[in-house]
């Protein structure tokens, strides 16, 4: 029952932090932008971090250990998004050689992958998952049948695992299609270049064979050499 509560939960976390960056982005960038990084309405590292949290609440709750305070709470959220973003940045840039964010130009950043005011705002939410949205969700899955709960544990698991595979596929031909374009434009560039220099060569050579084939008229040469002798007489 617990590890059906926790795939549901996992997945209405994945769904709200989709639903929060999608939000901000399209407001920020004036047009329609869906985040994450798979095809459905997921952004799996918002349900990792916020169902790993409750988790370690729930631990230290059934371990006898005191209630955490707020502060620890938001410290947890703090510290504990930095390894999670960092460490899933790294790994997606290694597998796909793509980013899904960069912190480069936010203040206080490491290599992009996290920075001090992102990390602020993931602490608070770890505050409003703990105290507000945990709470919601104990309710509702208490309520549910575990038969049902089950179902749905299964139903979403079998989703995600299905574009999780669209996913991985599609960014493996994405990774090679990137670099068989750039192949491709390095050569039609590289034909355009040595066009170009045969060209500009061609026209020189022959702009020096007329220069070099060019004659005076003699009523000219005449000229000139009188124009001499007046400015070597002065």
């Amino acid at each position: 029952m617990w590890i059906s509560r926790y795939l549901v939960e996992f997945i209405f976390f994945s769904f709200l932090g989709w639903t929060w960056e999608t939000v901000f982005c399209t407001l920020k960038g004036g047009k329609w932008e869906s985040r994450g990084f798979l095809f459905g309405p997921v952004c799996p590292i918002y349900g990792v971090g916020a169902t790993a949290g409750v988790g370690l609440v729930e631990l230290l709750r059934e371990s006898g250990c005191p209630a955490l305070s707020w502060w620890q709470v938001l410290l947890i959220g703090f510290f504990g998004s930095i390894v999670l973003e960092y460490f899933t940045s790294w790994a997606l840039e290694k597998l796909f050689h793509a980013y899904w964010w960069d912190y480069s130009r936010m203040p206080l950043n490491i290599k992009g992958r996290v920075c001090f005011p992102a990390s602020c705002g993931f602490a608070l939410a770890g505050l409003l998952v703990v105290y507000v949205l945990e709470p919601f969700c104990a309710r509702v899955t208490a309520a549910v049948e575990p038969a049902v709960m089950e179902l749905l544990a299964l139903i979403f698991t079998a989703l995600l695992a299905a574009d999780l595979t669209l996913t991985v596929s599609a960014l493996s031909g994405f990774d090679k299609k990137v670099l068989s374009f750039d192949k491709a434009f390095n050569e039609r560039m590289t034909d355009a270049v040595e066009s170009i220099y045969q060209t500009t060569g061609a026209l020189h050579k022959q702009v020096l064979r007329r220069v070099k084939g060019f004659r005076y008229p003699k009523r000219s040469q005449e000229l000139m050499q009188k124009l001499i002798s007046r400015i070597k007489q002065r």
